[in-house]
């Protein structure tokens, strides 16, 4: 009767530069008999039969990683149910990986996991290789994004020491969180992607090691996360991604450099504050950098707190203000809500926002709006353009104002043909509109047409403003004509005088 001990495998974490390798499995002395291993006798293997010892003891005592894997596979085919299967498919697992083969590392590993479901070093395995294998494929990303979560699940194999169980652990936590991020990433789950990357960091007991790959690459990711999410989280993106760029090496330092400050100056910047958006760098990041620099700083200090940019104004505010900064037109409407302020709560941000527009019908005043003339001359006069921002974007009382100077005129409206009847045209006239292929403009005509206008001719007709509805927009005309073909002016002749 022969007794043999069940190889302990130690996992360690190893990077270089910016490229992952598998982690290294070393080995502990085999063939001996068991001690400090928690219970008496745990993780012996009792092998009866003689032969059957001699091709394990020649498989376990192979001096290369590829002639211990052939001898260790022909093993395993000669007694498939040995009572040492388990153990030698920790140490083959060991064996491939040690010979540089990953797809067989990752094959040993889930036939490992067969026979033991919970085997803490084979999830490891596969969590790793299969990540770093998937290459955007989701499948792949999910399936080491479940295996991660029954390895973060897994219990202490009773042979391991609690110190060999830590170890392994704590290697393992931080592969099996960056899994779990890249899962959720691939399926646009950025509130999982932000969970997983931000346990991984702070998994870290040495936060040195954020500042390598990959839990570098990982802090990028994190950045990246927090600005796919709707509504932007722009404070923590600018965190990560400065970080990022901080311990990153060229080229890729100045990339992530360039989109921290970009979105530092989205998030920091008035857009009328010109030293602010054209600084290089802005006021305040070089701060920022400082801060990400130091290691510690793995997640966002207590200190960093940059100020938001007040919002710029709202589409409502621009509309008033188009309309009170035209001459004698002061104070005449009242002024919109402001807008909420950058990280307002939902139920505020409710409250500040105008109601939405519900009207679907032509919604000309129900009654004139009294303008002061100065106001009305002055309002006459804006661009055609303005004036449709305003009957989409300003407030019922803008609107009203807008209308009063509009509605019964006669005006000759260029635009180009979205859809024509003999009877009734739709133009876009605005640049929106054109770009956008969508009709802003109804003309009635009278009389018809003799001809209906192709979709996508430029034309002019001229006709009177009777209604519009607001959202969509659509201003409706009515009378509407081709304009009156210029007058010839009557050529002369030269007269000859005979001598």
């Amino acid at each position: 009767m022969k007794k043999l001990v069940s190889a302990s495998i130690v996992l360690a974490f190893v990077c270089s530069g910016a490229v992952t390798s598998l982690p290294g499995l070393a080995q502990t002395t085999e063939g001996q008999a068991a001690s400090g291993q928690g219970a008496s006798n745990c993780g012996q293997i009792t092998i009866k039969d003689a032969a059957e010892y001699n091709a394990y003891a020649n498989a376990t005592s192979q001096s290369t990683p590829v002639a211990k894997a052939s001898a260790i596979e022909a093993f395993l085919q000669q007694y498939p149910n040995s009572v040492a299967k388990q153990d030698l498919l920790q140490q083959l697992m060991v064996a491939y990986q040690q010979a540089g083969n990953a797809d067989k590392t990752l094959d040993s590993a889930k036939r490992l996991l067969q026979v033991d479901a919970n085997n803490l070093r084979a999830l490891l395995v596969v969590v790793y290789l299969e990540h770093a294998q998937a290459n955007g494929n989701q499948q792949k990303l999910s399936d080491a994004a479940a295996a991660a979560q029954k390895g973060l699940a897994a219990p202490k194999d009773p042979c391991m020491t609690q110190a060999d169980y830590e170890k392994v652990k704590e290697a393992a936590t931080p592969i099996f969180y960056s899994a779990i991020g890249a899962a959720a990433a691939a399926k646009k789950d950025y509130k999982g992607a932000i969970d997983a990357y931000t346990k991984e960091l702070q998994s870290f007991k040495n936060p040195e090691q954020t500042t390598v790959v990959p839990a570098l690459l990982d802090t990028y990711y994190l950045g990246q996360a927090y600005l796919q999410e709707e509504p932007k989280d722009l404070k923590n993106a600018v965190w990560f991604l400065t970080r990022a760029a901080q311990f990153s090496k060229p080229p890729y330092q100045l990339q992530i450099q360039t989109a921290a400050e970009y979105w530092y100056r989205k998030y920091h910047c008035s857009t009328t504050d010109a030293t602010c958006m054209n600084g290089n760098p802005p006021p305040g990041f070089s701060d920022i950098q400082q801060l990400a620099a130091a290691p510690a700083n793995v997640l966002p200090p207590a200190s960093y707190n940059p100020t938001p940019a007040p919002p710029p104004p709202s589409p409502a505010q621009l509309a008033h203000q188009a309309i009170v900064s035209s001459a004698g037109c002061a104070g005449v409407t009242p002024a919109p809500p402001p807008q909420p302020a950058a990280g307002a709560s939902a139920p505020a941000a409710a409250a500040a926002a105008p109601a939405p527009e519900t009207a679907a019908a032509p919604a000309a005043p129900a009654a004139p709006v009294s303008v002061p003339s100065a106001c009305s001359d002055s309002l006459k006069n804006m661009a055609l353009s303005d004036k449709e921002f305003i009957l989409q974007n300003g407030t019922p009382a803008d609107q009203q104002v807008i209308w009063s100077v509009m509605n019964g005129i006669t005006a000759q409206v260029p635009g180009t043909v979205i859809s024509g009847a003999t009877d009734s045209v739709q133009l876009a006239v605005s640049q929106d509109a054109q770009q956008s292929n969508t009709a802003d403009f109804t003309i009635n005509m009278k009389p018809a047409l003799k001809t209906a206008p192709t979709a996508g001719a430029k034309v002019t007709y001229i006709a009177t403003f009777d209604s519009f509805t607001p959202k969509p927009l659509m201003i409706i005309m009515k009378d509407g004509a081709p304009p009156a073909p210029p007058k010839r002016t009557p050529s002369h002749r030269p007269v000859h005088h005979s001598r």
